[in-house]
């Protein structure tokens, strides 16, 4: 018989979530500003906000391709 563990999130996968979660109700113009701003948000915050970009982009932005490259695309769109 095969034992179940549960595996819970660190701390620092938990935190970034939270940050995926809060930046989900931003506009678009938001996002764009936090992933542009180095100096007043943390790391995480802005690759939460970029994340999300990703996740909002047009199709004919990221041309349906795989997440890595569509974040490359987003970035030079949008300029970050």
């Amino acid at each position: 018989m095969l034992s179940t563990q549960r595996v819970l999130a660190s701390e620092k996968r938990q935190r970034f979530f939270g940050h995926l979660r809060a930046t989900e109700v931003l506009p678009v113009y938001h996002l764009i500003r936090i992933a542009r701003s180095s100096a007043d948000y943390h790391p995480r915050v802005r690759a939460a906000a970029l994340r999300q970009l990703v996740a909002r982009a047009p199709i004919e932005v990221t041309h349906g391709r795989p997440f890595a490259e569509r974040r490359r695309l987003v970035r030079s769109h949008y300029g970050i």
